[in-house]
């Protein structure tokens, strides 16, 4: 198999990753699996202390001590996780790779991938991705590890996501730039507005043959793998648009306005329209609007406003 037959999902989580890569399994000619974690582990293995004097910390400064050159150490990686693909897609031209948090190591995967396999970046808008994430940790009782340590110096958790959004966006970006060709780029919006259309260009891009409006369908007839990932996922059964809106009764009122300003420029470099949110009221303000809230509640006979 070739770099044009491996593809890479990369996308911050809670981007609509799982659904792309139910779309893409329904295809004849691609595998694509629940989340393998293989190459997030590939990365981590690869990682380094880097901000130290002389060489950096990490296994191939390690063994070019020994004489091991990086290809070396890359290579039979390679072949290992590149071989749990090919056994998945059992015989299937085409696998993808769809794990979320890759996209925390990117630059391990450009230094692992580049060349050997060719990548799918997906955005969606922030403040649907913000919320989401938070909803995610409190149903499984903690944040992914990535988040979490990209966020863990935020007291709020919607700031520390906004930030994190912002910096991952970026890199994907700077990815994309430097490996060129090898990338398509698509947004969550575009996929679950005109998912034919949508999935036809990435279709052709990945050199899939087979009519996009069939994929669609065949992905919600058929029964999903089971797997890691996003299960809301397996009740669904069409591809419906997010509502613009909802993030609105997602963020807490005062924290949307300063979410909103962490993550306005990156939104509009990728064309999102940047809402418009309240201005925080002043101390006096607030004050009078939490003592007004209060004596309204403990005059309804319920107790509720």
């Amino acid at each position: 198999m070739t770099k044009d037959t491996r593809y890479i999902i990369l996308g911050y989580p809670r981007s609509g990753t799982t659904l792309l890569s139910r779309l893409l399994d329904a295809h004849p000619d691609v595998s694509c699996p629940p989340e393998t974690h293989l190459f997030t582990a590939a990365a981590r293995f690869l990682s380094e202390q880097d901000n130290v004097e002389g060489p950096p910390i990490g296994v191939l400064a390690g063994v070019n001590f020994l004489g091991v050159e990086a290809e070396d150490v890359l290579n039979p990686l390679r072949k290992m996780c590149f071989g749990f693909h090919e056994r998945a897609a059992q015989g299937a031209p085409i696998w993808v790779e769809k794990t979320g948090v890759d996209i925390f190591h990117i630059d391990k995967l450009k230094l692992l991938l580049e060349g050997h396999a060719k990548f799918i970046l997906l955005w969606r808008n922030p403040l649907d991705v913000i919320p989401s994430n938070v909803d995610l940790a409190e149903k499984m009782g903690a944040p992914l590890t990535d988040v979490w340590q990209d966020t863990r110096s935020w007291i709020c958790p919607f700031e520390g996501l906004a930030q994190s959004w912002v910096q991952r966006s970026q890199d994907l970006r700077a990815f994309q730039d430097a490996i060129g060709e090898d990338c398509h780029a698509l947004k969550y919006e575009d996929l679950t507005q005109d998912p034919a259309s949508t999935l036809s260009e990435l279709f052709r891009f990945m050199g899939a043959q087979g009519d996009a409006t069939d994929v669609v369908s065949q992905a919600f007839t058929r029964e999903p793998n089971i797997g890691l990932g996003d299960f809301r996922i397996d009740g669904m059964t069409e591809v419906r648009p997010p509502d613009p809106k909802a993030w609105r009764t997602r963020l807490p009122r005062m924290a949307a306005g300063r979410v909103v300003k962490i993550v306005a420029e990156e939104m509009e470099h990728l064309g999102y329209d940047v809402p418009k949110t309240p201005k925080r009221p002043s101390r006096e303000t607030a004050v009078r609007q939490f003592t007004m809230a209060a004596q309204m509640k403990r005059n309804t006979p319920d107790g509720t406003s």
